[in-house]
């Protein structure tokens, strides 16, 4: 009897009976639920809960959820958070059944108003209770929304970030500098959904579509073991001439991958490549080893290569990655005249290590004349290099907002006023 074959039968089965639910939360997160173009996925479902009935009856969903009629009269939670929750609350038992016997489950929500802060934790605690994967895409509100909306909008992906095994935060502010400067509003808004679908489709590509580098559900699960940590997500596509180098170089310059609160390095990565008949495996050899120099790994990288019939000579790379511990940088020794200069090793990005000389001897005072001399030495001038914005957090974790006006200093000016830097 031939066991080989009844092996990758069941392993296909398997894979075809996988259950994935894409649920939007709040008004924002069903509308990105809705726009989603998921490539004849058809094996995906998709849901929304919301507490604005109307909003609802409109939407061209099949599986809908009304939460809180008894506490909002299926009016929505009109920006209140606590209304929000209270909404949530008294229909757990609904939230349970929609996200059912699901493996994969996929929240998207837009925070910063009521329902969707508050609703978001609610299924994440209930989808908890399940043996289902959850992820959670996230968008954050623009600067010009005000000082609230951004508030509740920060406390709200804290707590997110705890009930699921991946969070992907979409900063609006951020993702808008990739647009037009004449872009609309209502075109600005829709931003945030484009990168939601081009996440999306790429993870349930992965898991359903035949692939020349197939990865199955248990390798997603090895890259997000844990709840909490966080997770960072880009993607990069080209088409037509070098496109294989244009995706790599959109890619490392992904606005998503640069955001101030990124993880100082990474436990696991996952790459999906999405390509045409024409993606050969030199070409994926060639994309993982610039990716892997790029990002690394403190421990390993998951990736995939799908193939798309419809592409060709076109691309799309996607990055998933799980930062379980923070890093934080070692505090310096007590200086001592005796010790000797030392260099010690410090991770400055994405899993990026530099080396950053360190004199821990005892300055000695110099006149400024001695300043603009250049002596010849076989000692090398000490270089001073930029500490890591995340490692930074470690020596002010205690320190307020920096609040002036209802807005927050912290956030470049740039993005406060929406100015548009071009990034490439």
């Amino acid at each position: 009897m031939d066991t080989t074959t009844d092996i990758m039968f069941d392993q296909d089965t398997a894979q075809a009976d996988l259950k994935i639910k894409i649920v939007g939360v709040g008004g924002a997160g069903t509308n990105a639920v809705v726009g989603l173009k998921l490539d004849d996925l058809g094996d995906v479902r998709l849901a929304a809960i919301n507490t604005d009935a109307q909003a609802l009856n409109q939407s061209p969903l099949a599986e809908k959820l009304v939460i809180g009629r008894s506490v909002t009269r299926g009016l929505g939670a009109g920006g209140e958070v606590e209304i929000g929750r209270a909404a949530a609350e008294s229909d757990r038992d609904g939230i349970s059944r929609l996200v059912g016997d699901s493996d994969l489950i996929i929240i998207v929500v837009g925070l910063g108003g009521g329902t969707g802060s508050a609703a978001a934790a609610v299924v994440a605690e209930v989808a908890a209770q399940t043996n289902a994967l959850v992820l959670a895409f996230a968008t954050l509100p623009f600067s010009f929304e005000g000082a609230r909306r951004k508030r509740i909008a920060e406390e709200s992906i804290g707590e997110l970030r705890q009930l699921v095994h991946g969070l992907i935060p979409l900063p609006n502010d951020v993702l808008l500098q990739e647009g037009d400067e004449d872009t609309s509003v209502l075109n600005a808004f829709a931003v945030a959904d484009s990168w939601i679908g081009r996440g999306v489709n790429s993870l349930c590509a992965m898991l359903l579509k035949t692939g020349l580098i197939n990865q199955d559900f248990s390798s997603l699960r090895s890259v997000f073991q844990a709840r909490g940590g966080k997770t960072i997500f880009g993607t990069g596509t080209a088409t037509g001439g070098d496109y294989v180098k244009d995706a790599l170089e959109e890619l490392f310059i992904c606005p998503l991958l640069h955001l101030g609160d990124r993880p100082a390095q990474l436990d696991r990565i996952l790459v999906n490549i999405i390509g045409g008949a024409d993606l050969g495996i030199a070409k994926v050899n060639e994309i993982m080893t610039q990716v892997t120099q790029r990002f690394g790994s403190r421990e390993d990288i998951v990736f995939g290569a799908v193939i798309d019939e419809s592409r060709r000579e076109s691309i799309e790379l996607c990055i998933l990655a799980k930062a379980e511990i923070e890093a934080r940088v070692a505090p310096p020794a007590e200086p001592s005249a005796s010790m000797p200069k030392a260099k010690r090793v410090m991770t400055t990005g994405l899993g990026l290590e530099t080396e950053i000389s360190q004199d821990t001897r005892a300055p000695r005072p110099v006149h400024t004349s001695k300043l603009l001399q250049k002596k010849a030495s076989d000692e090398s001038q000490d270089e001073f290099t930029f500490v890591d914005g995340e490692d930074q957090r470690g020596y002010f974790d205690k320190t307020d907002r920096n609040d002036y006006n209802d807005e927050d200093l912290d956030v470049p000016t740039f993005m406060r006023r929406g100015i548009k830097i071009k990034i490439k």
